[in-house]
């Protein structure tokens, strides 16, 4: 039990540390959020691909560890569903920036990687697919904030949750993706509060 409440904490903690702020702050002097958000994406519109997409892989390297760690040492699969959202919410409101993070989509990214690499690679295929939905069609009239990033998101993730679901039962992995993604949302809605 003691092992798993350390995984839990450990697991945001190291994901609290956000390399978009402690690189734009080492390298350039500056808080990247004060420009765009810490993430990957943020740090490809500020400081170019090199630099954006350097933080998106260290940013996913800790849900990658995170993964790994929870599935060599926790002892119950409660665990590995806490860990997950302490991936999300580490990144989200991380301890050491004043709670002031990027969406967790890289170490969501991460850590969904480590544990199912087969389903991601084939939920990224209606993904793809979803995006005429957005150019294609009267969507961006009907609903301008939304962009074409969160509509082949919603593909991935059903069809994530479906391959998951199928391939490995309801317990713990597909809770643990529901888990994630309602932390996903919830931080999604409050980053423009």
């Amino acid at each position: 039990m003691f092992i798993d409440v350390i995984l839990v904490i450990f697991s945001y903690l190291l994901v609290s540390v956000l390399f978009g702020v402690v690189g734009s702050k080492t390298l350039k002097g500056e808080d990247i959020r004060g420009k765009d958000n810490p993430g990957g994406s943020g740090s490809i519109r500020q400081y170019g691909w090199a630099w954006g997409l350097s933080v998106g892989v260290l940013d996913a390297l800790k849900g990658v560890l995170v993964g790994y760690l929870a599935t060599r040492y926790a002892t119950n699969n409660l665990t590995l569903i806490l860990c997950g959202v302490g991936v999300v919410a580490g990144h989200s409101w991380p301890v050491y920036f004043g709670f002031r993070g990027g969406g967790g989509l890289a170490p969501t990214f991460g850590l969904s990687l480590y544990l199912f690499p087969i389903e991601l690679v084939i939920s990224a295929i209606p993904a793809l697919l979803s995006a005429p939905l957005y150019f294609y069609t009267k969507l961006p009239k009907y609903l301008p904030f939304i962009g074409p990033v969160p509509i082949m998101g919603t593909f991935a993730v059903i069809t994530l949750l479906i391959l998951v679901f199928l391939g490995k039962g309801f317990y713990p992995y597909t809770i643990l993706i529901i888990a994630m993604g309602v932390t996903l949302i919830i931080r999604g809605y409050t980053m423009y509060l």
